[in-house]
């Protein structure tokens, strides 16, 4: 009987002490996560955030701000083939960076565009 109480009470202390350890661990990813100054990314997100400072980037596409606050499966054909035409004469390593841009900004990209985005940035 004394062997049983002995044992359970043993087993609560463990399963205690998973969840403990489990949630201490857990928080200190999320940290990590967050601290951008590191510049490793998590590959939690579609684009990187790599602690880019956003309030200094500035692309040429101020014809894009009428789209603000437009849902990303909203667009026509055309609203798509101007998105595509500026990802097309952009570098590479800028493309995250424009993507953060329009993001702050608050343009939707269109829906259709995304997967070659992705492609860009993998």
């Amino acid at each position: 009987m004394i062997e049983t109480v002995l044992l359970t009470a043993i087993l609560i202390v463990l399963v205690a002490l998973y969840f403990v350890f489990g949630k201490y661990r857990r928080a200190a990813a999320d940290d990590h996560h967050h601290d951008a100054a590191d510049g490793v990314c998590c590959g939690r997100h579609t684009v990187c955030d790599k602690g880019y400072d956003n309030s200094n980037l500035y692309f040429d596409d101020e014809e894009l701000d009428r789209f603000r606050e437009r849902e990303q499966d909203s667009y026509t054909d055309e609203e798509v083939e101007e998105f595509r035409q500026i990802l097309y004469t952009m570098k590479e390593d800028e493309v995250d960076q424009w993507v953060k841009c329009l993001n702050t900004r608050r343009i939707a990209l269109p829906q259709q565009i995304k997967d070659e985005i992705f492609l860009i940035l993998q």
